[in-house]
C-alpha cells in the first residue's frame, strides 16, 4: 500500500479514537461570521431561483416547452438578448421604486430572465439513458460534429452544456464590466446566469480533470485536433473564470487533495469534523471552502508537502491570472472587480453543497473506503453523466463516466445490495437531501435511503444509522444555547433551500 495512503488511513484512526476537541467560545465570532455569509448567499439564490421561476411560470402559459424544443440554441440565444436589453432600461444604477415605469421595467426583467432559464434548461437537457444520449447528439449538428472527432464520442453531449453557458455569461460578463452597462439589473441578470450554470459546468468541469472530454481520437486530422485543442484551453482558461472558476485549481485540489485524502482529515473538502445536520458547520467549511478558492494557500502548502510542485506552481499561476485581471477591471470599474471576487469566495457554498450531498453520511467505523463515506444516487441510467455514482468514481477516478453505471449496477445486485448509501434520485434530490439534513430530518432520509446490511423495512435501525454518520468525528458537538440556535436557523434555511432547479 502506497506510503500516502496509509499516512491518510492513520490520520482517520487518530481523529476517531482520540477525544473530541472542544468548542472554543473564541469560535462563535466565526460562526457568525460565517453563518452570515452562508445565509446571505442561501437567501440570495432562493430569491433570484424563485422570482426567476415566477417569470418563467408566466411565460409557460403562453410558450410552451415544445416550441422552444423546436429550436432551443435559437431561443436561448434570442432570451439572453432580451433579458440583456432589459437591463438597460433604467436611468440609474437602482431602479426608481417610486418611479412606475421603472418598477415595470424590473418586473420586464424577471419574465426575461424566467424566458432565459426556460431556454437554458430546455437546451442543456438530455435524456436518461445511454441510447438517448446517442441519439440526442446524433439530432444536434455540432454535437454530432464534434462527436465524430472525440475519443469518446459521447462526451460530445457535454457540447450543450459549454455552449449554453457561454451564451449565457459572456454577453452578461461584458455589460457587468463595461463601465456604462453596469447597473442593479445586469448583477441580477449576472447572478441568474452563473446559479444556473453553475451544476452544469461542474458536471463537465468535474469530467474534465480525469478524462478530458476534448480529446481527439486516434487518426483525428490535424486541423481537428487544433480545434479541440483550442476548444480545450477556452473551457479551462476562460469559460471557467465566467463561472468564478481560476485555471488549475480545481484539478489541482480535487485530484492531488481530495482523492489522495477521501474525506479524510486531511483533505481541504473533508466533511468528517461537521455537523451535518447543522446549518453553522456548513457555514464553517464554505467559508474555509471560500478562503481557499481566493487564497490557494492551504491547498499549495499540501501539495508542496506531497512533492506535487508543478501542480502548486499550476494553481498559483492560475490564481495570479485571476488577481491580474481584478486589478485591471478595478482601475475602470471597481464595483465590477469587487463582484467577481465576492461571487468566487461566496462560491465556497457551491463547493460546500456539492461536498455535503456527496460526503454528508459517513459511516465512523470505516471512513477510510469510499463506500463508507461517499453517497450514490440512483436515477437515470448514466448517473447524471457519471455524476452521481460517486463512489464507482472514487474507487476508480480514472475510468471514463460512461463505465461507472456498469460497476454500480454490479454492486447493487450483490447479496445485501450496494455497499454504500443509496439514494433514489427522482424520489429525494441532492438538494433535497442537504434540506433534510438541515431540518434534522433524519427519519425522512432513512425512508429513502438503501444502508448495507440494515433491511429497508426497520426504518427505527435505519434512522438511527443515518443519525450516527451524520455526527462530526473528533469536534464536540454544540449542547445548551447554541446547540438551540444552531437548530432554528437550520431549519429556517432548509425551508428556503429549493429541491430542483425547475423554471
Amino acid at each position: 500500500m502506497p506510503e500516502a495512503a496509509m499516512s491518510s488511513i492513520a490520520d482517520n484512526q487518530d481523529a476517531i479514537t482520540q477525544a473530541p476537541r472542544a468548542r472554543s467560545l473564541v469560535s462563535v465570532p466565526l460562526d457568525i461570521l460565517a453563518a452570515s455569509l452562508s445565509t446571505y448567499f442561501v437567501v440570495a439564490a432562493f430569491s433570484l431561483y424563485w422570482l426567476t421561476a415566477a417569470g418563467g411560470a408566466l411565460l409557460a402559459k403562453v410558450l410552451p416547452r415544445s416550441l422552444i424544443e423546436r429550436a432551443p440554441l435559437a431561443w436561448l440565444v434570442c432570451s439572453t438578448a432580451i433579458a440583456a436589453v432589459a437591463t438597460q432600461t433604467i436611468a440609474g444604477f437602482f431602479p426608481d421604486y417610486t418611479n412606475p415605469f421603472e418598477i415595470a421595467c424590473e418586473v420586464g426583467l424577471w419574465i426575461a430572465l424566467g424566458l432565459f432559464a426556460r431556454c437554458y434548461l430546455v437546451y442543456t437537457d438530455y435524456p436518461d439513458t445511454f441510447e438517448g444520449l446517442k441519439a440526442s447528439i446524433d439530432s444536434r449538428w455540432l454535437d454530432r460534429l464534434i462527436a465524430s472527432h472525440l475519443h469518446n464520442p459521447i462526451d460530445a453531449i457535454f457540447t450543450r452544456i459549454w455552449l449554453a453557458n457561454s451564451v449565457a455569461l459572456l454577453p452578461f460578463t461584458a455589460m457587468l464590466i463595461w463601465p456604462s452597462t453596469i447597473n442593479y439589473l445586469v448583477l441580477i441578470a449576472l447572478g441568474v446566469a452563473m446559479l444556473i450554470s453553475q451544476f452544469p459546468h461542474e458536471i463537465i468541469d468535474h469530467t474534465n480533470i480525469h478524462t478530458r472530454v476534448f480529446q481527439p481520437k486516434i487518426g483525428a486530422s490535424p486541423a481537428a485536433r487544433r480545434v479541440l485543442r483550442m476548444l480545450q484551453l477556452y473551457f479551462e482558461n476562460v469559460l471557467s473564470m465566467l463561472v468564478s472558476r481560476t485555471p488549475h485549481f480545481y484539478f489541482a485540489q480535487h485530484v492531488f487533495v481530495h482523492h489522495a485524502e477521501g474525506n479524510g482529515p486531511k483533505d481541504s473538502q473533508s466533511t468528517e469534523p461537521y455537523d451535518r445536520t447543522s446549518f453553522t458547520d456548513f457555514s464553517r467549511h464554505a467559508f474555509r471552502q471560500g478562503v481557499h478558492l481566493v487564497t490557494g494557500a492551504p491547498v499549495v502548502r499540501y501539495l508542496w508537502s506531497r512533492g506535487k510542485n508543478r501542480a502548486a506552481r499550476d494553481l498559483m499561476a492560475g490564481l495570479c491570472a485571476w488577481y491580474v485581471i481584478l486589478a485591471a477591471v478595478a482601475l475602470f470599474n471597481p464595483i465590477a472587480s469587487v463582484f467577481l471576487f465576492v461571487s468566487r469566495f461566496i462560491g465556497g457554498n457551491v463547493q460546500s453543497l456539492v461536498a455535503f450531498w456527496q460526503h454528508g453520511l459517513v459511516d465512523r467505523n470505516d471512513t477510510t473506503h469510499s463506500a463508507g463515506n461517499t453517497i450514490d444516487f440512483a436515477g437515470p441510467e448514466h448517473g447524471n453523466l457519471g455524476n452521481d455514482y460517486h463512489v464507482e468514481h472514487h474507487d476508480q477516478p480514472g475510468r471514463h463516466w460512461s463505465k461507472y453505471y456498469e460497476l454500480f449496477s454490479r454492486s447493487s445486485v450483490k447479496e445485501g445490495g450496494h455497499q454504500a448509501v443509496v439514494f433514489h434520485k427522482d424520489m429525494f434530490s441532492p438538494l433535497a437531501f442537504v434540506a433534510a439534513l438541515w431540518r434534522k430530518d433524519c427519519k425522512t432520509i432513512a425512508a429513502m435511503a438503501h444502508i448495507h446490511g440494515i433491511e429497508l423495512a426497520d426504518k427505527r435501525a435505519l434512522e438511527a444509522e443515518i443519525i450516527a454518520r451524520t455526527r462530526p468525528i473528533g469536534v464536540a458537538e454544540r449542547t445548551g444555547v447554541l446547540a438551540r440556535a444552531d437548530e432554528a436557523w437550520s431549519y429556517l434555511m432548509a425551508l428556503a433551500m429549493p429541491a430542483r432547479f425547475r423554471v
